[in-house]
């Protein structure tokens, strides 16, 4: 019985963390408007694109399962918030930390080669493969 109570707690807990974390998504949603406006954000990226930003960053952390360590990631989530609604960290922040990695991720999954491997690894590195012919 009590390893019934502890799998009943397991996923109560679990579902709690969930609740958590969707309620600090919607905050922060709720929030991107206003940042965009006085870090004048809306220059470079609109308020869907901004979400899609904060969406792949709560994406980046999805297999955490540890209830404390979620309350600590919300935390450390709600002082960086701050830091931006209170405009301590300042555009430059947003857009080093969050816009140019979104982008970089964005235009390098899209983009597909017609290229040959070796002109691919040419562009790509400073040293390309070289794959002899046999």
């Amino acid at each position: 019985m009590s390893s019934r109570l502890a799998k009943a707690g397991a996923q109560a807990s679990r579902a709690v963390g969930n609740t958590k974390t969707r309620d600090f998504f919607y905050e922060v949603c709720r929030c991107l408007p206003f940042i965009q406006r006085i870090h004048k954000l809306d220059e470079i990226l609109t308020t869907a694109e901004l979400r899609a930003v904060v969406k792949s960053k709560f994406l980046d952390y999805k297999d955490v399962k540890d209830p404390r360590v979620t309350d600590l990631l919300i935390f450390k989530g709600r002082e960086e918030l701050e830091s931006y609604m209170l405009m301590h960290l300042q555009r430059h922040h947003a857009m080093s930390d969050y816009i140019e990695p979104y982008n970089q991720r964005k235009t390098t999954a899209v983009k597909p080669s017609g290229n040959t491997p070796f002109l691919d690894s040419f562009f790509t590195t400073q040293y390309p493969q070289i794959t002899p012919k046999y």
